[in-house]
């Protein structure tokens, strides 16, 4: 029990002196900041994407559900495999996830724009998914 506690004592101390990290991923300059900066900038991304297909998928009627889930489906190894070909030119670096983050954050962004433009068609776009009801 000693010497658990002793342990305990030295590790609190030795972090003690270690300088407090910012709650701001995005705050840092090291490679280490920037790569935790692009991992959130692609988790808010995709946190966003959901949001549109999950709102999408209330408004579809159910053929139409099944065909977005499918695109959707095909969509994200796309996303993937074009993002791990971007991050290639940078492999086994240490800004591999930075690169690798910001292409994911990228082409997720410009996926929830298709998903929100589904959302805001226009009367008469035949082409609009957010319409189909069936």
């Amino acid at each position: 029990m000693r010497r658990a506690a002793a342990c305990l004592a030295v590790l609190l101390c030795a972090g003690a002196g270690a300088p407090a990290r910012s709650a701001d991923p995005c705050a840092g300059t090291t490679q280490m900041d920037l790569n935790a900066c692009a991992g959130a900038t692609y988790e808010r991304a995709d946190a966003a994407m959901n949001v549109a297909y999950a709102k999408l998928m209330k408004q579809i009627g159910p053929k139409t559900r099944d065909g977005l889930r499918a695109a959707q489906k095909a969509w994200l190894p796309f996303r993937d495999a074009s993002c791990a070909l971007e991050a290639m030119g940078v492999e086994g670096g240490s800004m591999q996830p930075q690169v690798h983050a910001d292409c994911l954050a990228r082409v997720t962004a410009a996926r929830t724009k298709v998903l929100t433009g589904y959302l805001t068609c226009e009367e008469g776009d035949v082409t609009c998914v957010g319409r189909f009801g069936e």
